[in-house]
């Protein structure tokens, strides 16, 4: 009976019938509302008929709750106040802070504001040409959070609410604010697909095409239309100045200032650009930053701008900016979304650059490998060819595609199973380097030289190999052309030059009459010159034998004892002429070598002679003997050497190691392997020879089965060494 009494005294409740009415049409209007600016102004009228109220309004609350701005207004307004700072105005930070209602009777008496910026005094301005006079501030709460502020106000009358008008607007406006986060979800929703529908357009545009300015328009193009601006342009920066360049601006579809450049930190661009930060100017006339000098030279008068960086692994690449927005003002949202957008834009343009510097490389390599003479295979860290040449494909007989996948090694045993003779050239294979080269011949008349070379990365790991052929059967038939003059005429030079030495020494002992001291002194030096004369050709003669492996060693058991006698005493007068001391410190108990004498004693000649002649007066030139042993790849008695001879590894056994050492200006050490070099010389050297000692040193000395070399620096001397097995027997 009790509930029956209670239910018929709540139906009969004129308020409960008023709240339920209420929030019946509340509902009615969230349920038919299409877009926000509609749902605020229909709500708005349900809380006019509901409190009689002559106006009201909606302030949304930012993001960081700093501010608040009137977004709504009934009736409707043309132009609403900016944002306000929630500290020029306590009792809108208070209403929102404390979550609670709060009522001004007469804002004349207590102001809503304190009156400091241009916002604030436009607010009050607003309340002022609307003769407000009470006010009904409600906090919109949803999730847990104020989203903002209704606001309800008499005309130029007081009023106070009562506690059930308040409970009931409060009731309404719980509703308002879910609709409202509601829209606000639908609506940033909308804008993301909007966002990405534009990223993917542009994507797309990068990926398929490879016309930078084509991206740069379409970009540029999607993001006006986005944003709904005038104009818009972007800049990227050159590496090489720093300067923001215009890559594109488009206004109404029209290009313009492409290539136009803003120096380093210039403008809004130069400051967004050093900062990576956005900006967004209202009025860019105004704005000291702002520069000028661009926008006059095309006309163009700049009001608003949204400027933001575009950054690629923390690196500014370049700008987008937005010029003079259709509706309004640029916002903060709009410059995030911007800058989200921006990030993807900038890896987009950064991919595509790349791939077009990789495009660009791969084409240039591919014309290079097109347009050598040689032929070029290139094998990955598993020996598979994965990159040929058509001169390579035309060495092997088949197409390049066929090359292709094959494993590098059979390719050259297929090479070398068709070749007449396969060899290595000493003088271009360093003996304990590991990359060979080699010389192929090939039926009938055709020589390949075959390299391979490490391919590496720009931190120095290998990540492949490189094989080279290069055809040299041009450079072999010129070279045995030369050395076929070069035998004949040297061979042809050796006749004249003995009937010259003859007729001078048939003269100096007077078969043609009696000669003067004088002419005797005259004989004698032309006899000499004639000498030398002749030792040079019958160097070159050697040497073109020992190279062609012609010559004959006359081997005999030679101890090293006398064997550095014969040139020791051939040099000791032109020791004193320089003023030059000989030592020698040859190890006790040397054993006997098998070897040739002669070619020994000119190669001890050579280069005693040549340390002679580049030591300076009161120096010394020592020559030197010992027997090293090796074992393990490690000399086993090093320090028998009263030097500091640095010894390369050689074969194991027993070895007699020879050294001259002088005390003269050194060699530059990118001279060490040329010196031995036929005709190679050191440059800027006041004496100079033939170029010929060291290289008939170097042959003489392989053809026993041994190895000279050099230990030198400049400003310390030099130090030429050569080692000749013990073991070996020469008379085979």
């Amino acid at each position: 009976m009790s509930g029956s009494n209670s239910l018929e005294h709540s139906s009969s409740d004129p308020s409960s019938d008023m709240r339920t009415s209420a929030l019946l049409r509340i509902a009615s209007v969230i349920e038919t509302a299409a877009t926000l600016d509609e749902l605020l102004l229909l709500g708005q009228i349900e809380f006019a008929q509901l409190l009689t109220i002559a106006f009201s309004g909606v302030l949304f609350v930012s993001e960081d709750g700093v501010s608040a701005r009137l977004v709504n207004a009934h009736p409707p307004r043309v132009n609403l106040p900016p944002a306000i700072d929630l500290a020029e105005a306590p009792l809108l930070l208070q209403a929102i802070s404390e979550r609670r209602v709060v009522q001004i009777t007469n804002i004349h008496a207590t102001p809503l504001v304190e009156v400091q910026s241009e916002a604030a005094h436009l607010l009050m301005q607003l309340l002022d040409q609307e003769h407000l006079c009470s006010l009904l501030l409600l906090p919109l709460v949803a999730q847990d959070r104020v989203i903002g502020l209704i606001i309800f106000a008499t005309v130029d009358q007081t009023r106070h609410f009562s506690e059930r008008e308040v409970a009931l607007a409060r009731l309404m406006a719980g509703q308002l604010a879910a609709a409202i986060t509601s829209f606000r979800i639908t609506e940033q929703a909308e804008r993301r697909t909007s966002e990405l529908g534009t990223l993917n357009e542009i994507s797309a545009a990068v990926t398929s095409s490879l016309n930078a300015r084509d991206i740069y328009h379409l970009v540029m193009e999607k993001l006006n239309e986005y944003f709904q601006v005038d104009a818009g342009s972007l800049l990227m920066i050159d590496p090489e100045t720093d300067e923001l360049v215009f890559v594109m601006t488009l206004e109404a579809g029209e290009e313009k200032l492409f290539g136009v450049r803003v120096p380093q930190g210039q403008g809004i661009v130069g400051l967004v650009a050093q900062t990576q930060r956005y900006a967004i100017i209202h009025d860019a006339q105004q704005d000291p930053r702002f520069y000028a000098k661009v926008s006059e030279s095309v006309n163009y008068v700049v009001h608003t701008i949204l400027c933001v960086p575009i950054i690629v692994k923390a690196r500014t690449i370049g700008v987008i900016e937005l010029l003079n927005k259709r509706d309004g003002v640029f916002t903060e949202q709009e410059a995030d979304r911007l800058m989200r957008m921006a990030a993807t834009i900038g890896v987009a343009l950064e991919n595509a650059h790349l791939f077009q510097e990789v495009t660009t490389v791969r084409d240039r390599f591919e014309a290079i490998l097109n347009s050598t003479n040689d032929g070029i295979l290139m094998a990955d860290m598993h020996g598979t060819v994965v990159t040929a040449n058509p001169m390579a494909a035309q060495l092997f007989g088949c197409g390049k595609e066929l090359l292709i996948g094959r494993p590098f090694s059979e390719l050259l045993a297929e090479l070398k199973s068709r070749a007449h003779a396969v060899s290595s050239p000493s003088w271009l294979n360093d003996q304990n380097g590991s990359e060979q080269v080699v010389d192929v011949e090939l039926p009938p008349s055709r020589f390949i030289r075959h390299y391979t070379l490490p391919v590496r990365e720009a931190n120095g790991a290998e990540m492949g190999r490189l094989a080279l052929f290069q055809d040299i059967s041009k450079e072999r038939e010129l070279a045995q052309l030369r050395e076929d003059y070069t035998g004949m005429l040297v061979h042809d030079l050796r006749a004249p030059l003995t009937a010259i030495m003859n007729g001078i020494m048939m003269v100096k002992r007077g078969l043609g009459g009696p000669i003067s001291e004088q002419q005797q002194e005259l004989l004698s030096i032309a006899h000499q010159g004639s000498q030398a004369m002749l030792e040079m050709v019958n160097t070159l003669l050697d040497i073109s034998k020992m190279e062609q492996g012609h010559m004959a060693l006359d081997v005999e058991q030679i101890s090293p004892y006398a064997l550095v006698d014969q040139p020791l005493d051939r040099l000791v007068a032109s020791a004193r002429n320089h003023k030059v001391f000989l030592e020698q410190h040859l190890a006790l108990d040397l054993p006997l070598i098998e070897a040739d004498r002669d070619k020994l004693v000119r190669v001890l000649q050579n280069l005693l002679d040549n340390a002679i002649k580049f030591s300076p007066t009161g120096k010394t030139v020592t020559l030197g003997g010992a027997v090293l042993e090796m074992s393990d790849d490690v000399w086993s008695n090093p320090h028998v050497l009263p030097i500091p001879l640095e010894v390369p590894p050689l074969h194991h056994g027993k070895w007699l190691i020879f050294w001259v050492q002088d005390q003269g200006p050194g060699i530059p050490v990118q001279y060490h392997e040329r010196i031995f070099e036929k005709f190679g010389q050191v440059r800027g050297r006041k004496v100079r020879g033939t170029g010929l000692g060291l290289t008939f040193c170097k042959l003489a000395i392989e053809s026993h089965g041994g190895k000279i070399w050099l230990q030198s620096a400049e400003g310390v001397g030099s130090i030429f060494a050569f080692a000749l097995p013990i073991t070996t027997n020469l008379r085979g």
